[in-house]
């Protein structure tokens, strides 16, 4: 079974976390190929940004994750029901109209173009909520591919890809999500890969042991682009 891993919600408040994370993916699991999603509309500073190109020139995938990765306060009936199952206030794009999270994607992508990093060929919105945008808007933006809840856009083709997350923070969620992880790995075994979603402070949270006894099971290591 391929797996395709990712470090989410990179921003400069918690980038002094991420190091040991890309440590002990590399080194106690043997993962060297990976991706790392950034929130790029936060106060980054030149030395950060240094380091976000050093982590690209080692050859780690730098992805665009929203702009600001935090949702405004008016929200519709669903988004607030999505804010209190999966995204607390986290999805960007929900609540908004096509032309504002074109706007959000587009601002993203300039932001990487702007300082310097290679363009980025991935956009993951926040909690994997695209909101009220189509498969032929997107085609007509500047990423390559987009990843949602289910799975990826590429070129107005959708393909499912089960997913696996960590990021919970009661007892009660954990148990919830321990079920959908393992409906989840289950449906991999048919589609031949899974996502692996880490928040950087998964490994201290209630699924850590869940979350490094699914990264021992990662052996073909690929990037979303690969399976285009």
């Amino acid at each position: 079974m391929k797996s395709y891993v990712s470090i989410h919600d990179v921003s400069p408040q918690n980038l002094k976390y991420i190091p040991k994370i890309i440590e002990t993916l590399r080194y106690q699991f043997k993962i060297k190929n990976f991706c790392i999603l950034v929130i790029p509309g936060l106060n980054w500073n030149n030395t950060q940004i240094e380091t976000l190109k050093s982590w690209q020139n080692s050859g780690i995938q730098i992805a665009a994750h929203g702009w600001r990765h935090k949702a405004k306060d008016k929200k519709s009936l669903y988004h607030k029901i999505h804010s209190m199952i999966i995204s607390a206030n986290c999805a960007e794009h929900l609540s908004k109209d096509k032309q504002e999270i074109i706007q959000i994607i587009t601002d993203s992508f300039n932001w990487f173009v702007d300082n310097g990093l290679k363009k980025p060929i991935l956009y993951v919105p926040p909690a994997w909520a695209l909101g009220k945008i189509t498969k032929e808007d997107l085609n007509q933006l500047s990423f390559t591919l987009y990843e949602c809840t289910t799975g990826m856009f590429y070129k107005e083709k959708y393909c499912f890809l089960p997913l696996l997350g960590f990021e919970e923070k009661t007892f009660c969620g954990s148990i919830i999500r321990q079920f959908f992880n393992a409906l989840n790995f289950i449906l991999a075994k048919f589609t031949g890969i899974i996502r692996i979603a880490i928040h950087p402070n998964d490994f201290n949270l209630y699924l850590k042991k869940d979350l490094e006894r699914y990264l021992y099971k990662c052996r073909e290591l690929v990037l979303l682009h690969e399976l285009r």
